[in-house]
Order: C-alpha cells, then structure tokens, then sequence
C-alpha cells in the first residue's frame, strides 16, 4: 500500500467538495481602491461546485491600510475553517482577524502574504492558503466578526465553512466519502469508554481515520495523514475500523465536541467510499468479575492430573505421602535432586521475558506516544479497554492467565508425585522434566501476555518462543521414555539392579543445539519479515538456517536409530557354547512404519524450508509447525503402545484389583481421550477457522478479519483459542508425563503388572491348546546355542 500524502494547497482548495455535518459555505471578495474605499461582498453559498476565486476590481494607488468586515454565524460546538488569499504588485501582507461579535474578544488572527503577479489559486503551488481552524463555543451559538485589512490595491478572497455536530451517539450515520470528510461528536456525560468505528463494504480504496479534539492536529493530519500525532488517534481502514476513547487513551476522553475524519488514499474526484460512521459509548463496564470467572473454570483442571494418573498409572496412584513428605519435597526442590532442566528453562525465561518486557513496551509507547493505532494488531471489533492501568486489550491479556493457572497446576501435581516417591523410599526417580512442563506453560502465558500488549510481527517471537519450548519437551520426555532400560552390574558380591535412560535427550545440548539457534533464526526470520535483511546477510542466514535443520534431522535419526546400522545399529554380544556372536536388532514392521514416517517428515521439513527462504512461509510458523507435526507423530506411536500396553493389563485374569475398577479405568481411558481430542478441536477451530487478525499483511487488511466478541461481550475467538488449547495441551502433557517414566521403580512396577498380563496370555493360549481350540507349533531349538552370557552394546548420549 503506498500512502500519497495531501498537499496543503490540495486540502485547502478541497474546502469546496469538503463533506462537513450540517455545513455552511460562505465567501467574501474585496479590493482596496486607491482613494481607501473598498469593493466587499459576502455571501453564503449552497451552490459548492462554484469556483472558489473571482476577480474583484482594479486600480492603482499608495499603500494606505485600510479594513472591511463581514460576519459569520455559527451553531454551537461547530468547527469553523477560514482562508483567506490575497494579491498585491508589491508583495505586501494583509491580515484577517476572527472576534466575537459582542464581546470583542479576538479568538484567532492570520497574515498573508500577497502574490505580486495573481491572485494564486489553490493547486498551482503548495502553502498558497492560509488557515484559521478551530471550534466554537460548545454552549451556544455565536456570531464572529472578520476583519481583513491591507494596502491599497489589494484583492483578496475569504472562504469559510462551518460543520456542527451531526454524529449522534448510537446512531450509524451513512455517507459517501470522496476525498475528505469531517465529522464531529459531542460528548456531554461521563462514558466508561467510547467506540468510533467506521464501515464500509468496498475494500478496494484505502482510508485513514483519525479521532481528536484538536485542530490543529485534524489540520497537520489532512496535510499528512502519516505525520506524528500526540493529541490524536489514527489508523488505516479498507472495510473496518475502530478508535477506543477512555481514560488511559491518548488524547483521555473528556466532555467536549470530538472531530472525526477520513481521508482517502485515492485522489481521483471520481472515486469515492461509501462508509458508515457509529458513535458508541459505554457507561456501564467492568471486567474483574469476568476475570475471575476465567481463574475458576480454568482451576477446574485440577481435577485432569488426578483422574489422569488414577487411569493411565492405576497400579501407582494410591497416595502414600503425608503432608510433612511433600512439604519436605517443596524445600528440597532448591537444594536437592536431579532439576536441571527446570533450572535452565527459568533462566531462559527471566532472561529473555525482561528484555521482552522492554521490547513491547518501547512498541507500545510508540503506538500511544505518536497516536498510530497502525502499529499494533489489535481485534478493533473487541477491543476491551484495561481502564485505569493502559491502553491495552484487557481481554487478550487476562486470556493468557489459563497457561499460568495450568502451569502451577502441573507443578503442584508433579510434586505429589515426587513426594509419593519420597514416602516410598524409591531410589531412581527425576522428575525435572514434568516440572519443567509446569514452568514453561507458566512462562508461555507470560510470553503471550507480553505479545498481546501490542500484537505484531516482530514481537510474535515471544508468543511462540515457550511453545517451542514445550514442544521439544513432550519430544525429550518421549524419547527419555523410550530409552529407559533395566541393568545389573556385579558391585563386589552384590548384583545391583538400576533403571536409567539409554540414548537420551541431555538437557544442555537440548538448550545449546536446538533451543538457542530455534530462538536466533526465528529472532531474525522475524525481523526480515518486518523489514527485509540485505541480501548478503540473507542468503547467509538462510544457508545457516538449512544447515541447522539438516543437523535437527540427522539428530532425530540418530536418537530413533534410523541411521545406517553399520555404525549406529544398537547390537549385542552372545557368548555362546559355540563361539562368540553379534546380534544386530531385526527389523520390525515398527521400525519400517518408522522410517517410512520420517522420510515424509523430512520432506514435508525441505517443502517448508523452501517456503521460508521465498519469503512465502513466516519463519515463526515453521519451526512451531515443524514441531508440531513431530509431536503429533511421536505421541499418536507412543500413545497407541500406552493404550494396547493398558489393556493388557487390563485383562480379566490378570487383574488384582476390582472386578469394577477395571471398566472404571477403561471408561475412563476412553472418555479422557474423548474430551481432549473435543478440548484440541475446538482450539483449532477458533484459531484457524475464526482468525481475528493477521499480522503478517497491511494493517488495514488485517482489520478486515477484526471480528466481534463471541462470549459474554468480552472474549473474542483468539481468547478462547488460549482457554480451549491451554486445557488439550495440559491433557496431554498430563499423558506424556506417565510415558515420559520419572520414576523408574514406579515403571518396574508398571512392567511387572504387564508381564504379568503377558504371562497370563500365554496360559489362556496353552489352556485352549490343550483344549483344542488352538494349535501351537513348536519350535524345534535342538540345533540352537546355548547363550552363556550377554553384553549390550547400546551407545549412551
């Protein structure tokens, strides 16, 4: 979009074609003759095509000053614009001056210097006008008295017009734009807020809106609709726009008459925008009460962790704590134990938030200090002002409050856990990655409370940055789960059994290799979609791009051993009555699917990368969605092995608990998986399908997806998009927490209740085989070695 901005002498000789409130046009001509006299006529003029300038008289003469009157009558509360021009063949001034008729007093004055060859009309040269701006008494009508004096054989013009109130309150006011038009307001009570929007069905002409008491800013503005305001509140619109009056607004909102005006980009005479102008106030507005309902509903969820450990971890949800274990849980948190991820995932936050902080509130001040409403992408439609604090929308902030509430809840529930560990004397637990679930949900709300305080593309880096986070923890947590292993070693005369994660995801190189360079490029992807990076240090930023998420992707082969087995393939050593032999782990149809998958998920990562170095693709979207896709298809695998290995478990003959408790968990199971996939639908639903803003493209164009508030006249789509993903991504946080293993002997007891189900299989099998239901093959193993001993050769990270 290229803004062309007004010229004065375009405004000014616009005066005629002016579109003004219940307007009056006048104009006065007169020449100073030689002897002093002089030729004065004035008038008002409904005709406004009329040509502005007329020549009045002739003659020559001395430069004795004379004066000549002319009076204008003005409704209350009207804004009055008076120009004058004059012509004289020395170049000299004349002056007009505005006083009240009865009291005399002078409210305003100009000078103008005359033209020596024509009297100028408006579009030959810029500044040819001069201008008096400003708005009559708002209690009553006034008559103003203009005195114009100057040399002798001087011609001069005066134009005036005068536009009163004509914007009512909660009335929409059509009318077709050309040009420019000014509306003014009258305020007269006390508001909470007032909305001014304007609408319009065309999108293909752009228009600038500006809101403002003050007129000489209105003036400066239709010069210039981009210069700096600080009286004043603006914003581009094509088919939707909307200005908040209220407390913390700059200008605040004040009792007195308001002027509304829109200029249009396109200059043609022809081309007009047929718009629809609504005044809305609000007395009655409070949002507390709305808040605290959100903090309720959203504290429900603490019922999620208990039902989710009683159903996926059944054989390890007894609590076995007192309140004085998990207070010693609490104060062992900063001293002891494994909590290193949870440390650094609170440096990284403290950290980046407060340098965040800075960078938001510099954006913001910005918008509020130079009056641009362009600057920030809000939802107009919904824009709930945060009274008494800022100028900011109190409902897209107070919506990020469902992650902090979340957060804390996954962190109180994982030191139950801890603690139950605790009371039981288990020696093999860490439970750093659940913890840092908690923190980084908490961290997130922050992170997109931060960009909510002025939403655009340069700050969406803190929105997304905690989701990468959490992202590439569920990843971490699946593949520690995986890597779990139980081995024995001989310590002297003891054989010691310990539990501990083979091949796993090292939290400093999690935050060195992935966290740190995501953070970087999508820093500077960021930065080159606002304002596009020179070329050489956008092809080097591009090709370091590439090269890291080559490096990601050979790193997620190695981890899930699809790299080339001579090298990586994990084997074992048989020492066996027949020699020594290496065994190599056969392929399954697992570990084809496997590979199969992430093939497609290389691809779909190169298509993307491709995307983003045309510029086509934010690079913001990329890696969360490259993050995405990955946690989809890790946790759709591990969650399919959860389940079959719960309803094993689950068999009749195995199970030592209720008869009743068995359906119970597997209702449970079902309805659990249930409400998630309907919590992640309609996450998807209000954030896809019902897109507030977008703002990756023109201001203007982003306030065309602006929609209105969809619950209790206060939260908007995105808003419920917070609620509805903060519970489905805690629900399967939640799950990836019991895969993710922390305690080891809690998951040797898991696997003894498997076994056990196992074995119970393999009796039912032998039972209908010796019934003959079913037959068994043998398996003839005369010819087999006998293994003697074994040694795992498992690389560790």
């Amino acid at each position: 979009m290229v803004e062309r901005p007004l010229t004065a002498s375009v405004i000014l000789l616009s005066l005629l074609s002016l579109s003004l409130g219940q307007e009056k046009i006048g104009k006065a001509e007169g020449f100073i003759n030689s002897d002093g006299s002089a030729s004065f006529t004035s008038s008002e003029v409904q005709d406004t095509s009329r040509p502005l300038l007329a020549y009045v008289g002739d003659g020559s003469g001395d430069n004795t000053r004379v004066s000549e009157t002319m009076e204008i009558k003005v409704d209350r509360g009207s804004l009055v614009i008076l120009s004058m021009d004059c012509k004289h063949e020395n170049g000299s001034y004349a002056t007009a001056f505005l006083r009240t008729t009865h009291s005399y007093e002078i409210v305003r004055s100009l000078s103008v210097k005359c033209s020596n060859n024509t009297l100028r009309q408006g579009t030959d040269q810029d500044n040819s006008w001069n201008v008096i701006r400003f708005f009559s008494d708002p209690k009553r009508d006034v008559t103003y008295t203009v005195i114009m004096s100057g040399s002798a054989l001087t011609q001069f013009n005066v134009d005036y017009s005068t536009a009163s109130v004509d914007l009512p309150l909660n009335e929409s006011v059509p009318l077709t734009v050309k040009g420019v038009t000014i509306r003014t307001f009258d305020v007269t009570e006390t508001y909470r807020y007032i909305a001014v929007q304007v609408e319009s069905n065309t999108s293909e002409v752009v228009g600038k809106l500006i809101v403002t008491q003050d007129t000489d800013e209105l003036y400066q503005f239709l010069v210039s609709p981009n210069a700096t305001t600080t009286k004043s509140m603006r914003l581009s619109f094509s088919t939707f726009g909307s200005i908040v009056l209220s407390d913390v607004s700059q200008p605040a909102l004040a009792e007195g008459t308001w002027m509304v005006a829109v200029v249009l980009f396109s200059r043609s005479g022809n081309v007009g925008k047929d718009v629809t102008f609504n005044v809305l106030p609000v007395k009655e507005y409070e949002y507390v009460s709305k808040i605290i309902i959100l903090l309720v509903v959203s504290c429900f969820g603490v019922v999620l962790p208990i039902f989710c450990r009683y159903i996926f971890n059944y054989m390890n949800a007894d609590r076995q704590f007192t309140i004085q274990d998990w207070l010693q849980i609490v104060v062992n948190w900063f001293y002891r134990g494994n909590k290193g991820l949870a440390y650094l995932t609170g440096f990284l936050a403290w950290m980046l938030l407060v340098s965040a902080f800075q960078v938001v509130n510099a954006k913001w001040r910005e918008m509020k200090d130079n009056g641009d409403r362009d600057v920030c992408y809000y939802n107009e439609k919904c824009y709930r002002p945060y009274i008494g604090y800022y100028d900011v929308s109190v409902n897209g902030i107070a919506s990020n409050l469902c992650f902090m509430v979340h957060g804390a809840i996954l962190i109180i529930s994982v030191s139950f856990y801890e603690a139950n560990c605790y009371s039981l004397k288990h020696k093999n637990y860490d439970y750093s990655i659940p913890y840092s679930f908690g923190m980084a949900f908490i961290f997130e709300g922050f992170g997109s409370l931060l960009y909510h305080i002025c939403p655009s593309q340069i700050i969406f880096q803190f929105d997304t940055l905690f989701m990468f986070v959490i992202s590439q923890y569920v990843i971490t947590a699946l593949v520690d789960g995986n890597a779990v292993r139980k081995t024995t070693y001989k310590d002297g005369s003891n054989v010691v059994d310990i539990t501990r994660p083979i091949k796993s995801i090292r939290s400093p190189k999690l935050f060195l290799f992935f966290l740190g360079p995501a953070y970087g490029f999508n820093f500077l992807g960021n930065l080159d979609a606002t304002e596009p990076l020179p070329d050489k240090i956008a092809f080097f930023f591009y090709m370091f791009l590439g090269f890291w998420v080559l490096a990601i992707l050979l790193w997620a082969a190695y981890k899930a051993n699809l790299l080339p087995e001579t090298y990586f393939r994990p084997a074992i050593i048989q020492f066996t009555d027949q020699g020594v032999k290496v065994v190599t782990a056969k392929r399954t149809c697992g570990e084809m699917l496997l590979r199969v998958a992430f093939g497609g998920y290389c691809l779909l990562v190169l298509v993307g990368y491709v995307f983003v170095c045309l510029r086509v693709l934010n690079i913001s979207l990329f890696i969360l969605g490259e993050l995405i896709v990955a946690l989809l298809m890790m946790t759709s695998g591990a969650f399919f092995k959860l389940f079959k290995d719960l309803v094993k478990s689950l068999r009749a003959k195995n199970f030592k608990g209720n008869w009743k408790l068995r359906w119970l968990v597997q209702i449970g199971i079902a309805l659990y998986i249930i409400v998630g996939l309907i919590f992640a639908a309609c996450s998807l639903f209000f954030f896809v399908y019902l897109e507030c803003t977008d703002k990756s493209i023109d201001p203007n164009l982003s306030r065309e997806l602006n929609s209105g508030c969809v619950l209790d006249d206060f939260w908007d789509a995105h808003d419920l998009w917070h609620f509805f993903a903060s519970h489905s991504l805690m629900m399967v946080i939640l799950v990836v927490i019991q895969m993710e293993k922390p305690c080891r002997d809690c998951y040797q007891k898991y696997k003894k209740c498997r076994a056990e189900a196992e074995a119970a299989e393999e009796a039912e099998e032998l039972e209908e085989a010796a019934a003959g239901k079913k037959m068994i093959i043998p398996v003839n193993d005369d010819q087999a070695p006998q293994v003697l001993k074994t040694i795992s050769l498992v690389d560790e990270d």
